[in-house]
């Protein structure tokens, strides 16, 4: 009789363990939910559906002051982002490891070469994600790209811009930094173009 009771008593305890592991591990129960934000990028040119970003994350939108900055170039000069002749400025946000990132590229130079007075291409390199600055000097050296290439070494302007996921570009207006488009996602030259003609429309 005892050992009958121990062994009800042994499974009585493994079915308890079994269930709290199971509360704990497969539903939400006492877990404090923070629901991140849910950001429509349903009209951008490379993502399906919506991004994702952190809980409490202020989207830099259309609309929106640009943040100004300062970064170094691939020769180690600082560069003041808006300090520009041209009326507008494409900044993008980009990264060597960052496939739709690279094929835009040749289209960012044509861009720019094709709008030269108008518009200044400036691309930001997410330098904290490279393997190494070499890496990303080699590939626009190869690339022969022409504009300007900075190095966001830790994140300091990633952040400011509240970049999901790249390629990000925005075009914003030189003389009171104003965001005129914000665009998630690779763009070809003409959708670049399109979106010029739009915001000087």
């Amino acid at each position: 009789m005892i050992v009958m009771w121990k062994r009800v008593l042994s499974v009585s305890v493994v079915l308890i363990l079994v269930v709290i592991l199971i509360v704990t591990n497969f539903t939400n129960i006492g877990i404090d939910q923070s629901e991140p934000n849910i950001i429509d990028v349903t009209d951008d040119t490379s993502v399906d559906g919506v991004g994702i970003t952190a809980p409490n994350v202020k989207q830099l939108q259309a609309g929106d002051k640009a943040p100004n900055f300062r970064l170094p170039d691939l020769s180690g000069s600082e560069v003041e982002a808006f300090d520009v002749e041209q009326d507008y400025i494409l900044l993008n946000f980009w990264a060597t490891w960052c496939k739709p990132c690279l094929d835009e590229m040749p289209d960012l130079q044509t861009f720019e070469h094709e709008n030269r007075d108008t518009v200044k291409v400036i691309a930001v390199n997410t330098t904290n994600t490279e393997s190494s600055i070499a890496k990303v000097k080699e590939f626009v050296n190869e690339g022969d790209f022409q504009f300007t290439v900075l190095l966001d070494e830790d994140d300091t302007v990633y952040d400011h811009y509240s970049i999901i996921g790249m390629p990000t570009s925005f075009i914003i207006r030189t003389s009171d930094q104003k965001v005129m488009k914000r665009i998630n996602g690779a763009m070809s030259l003409e959708q670049m173009q399109d979106h010029l003609k739009e915001i000087q429309s």
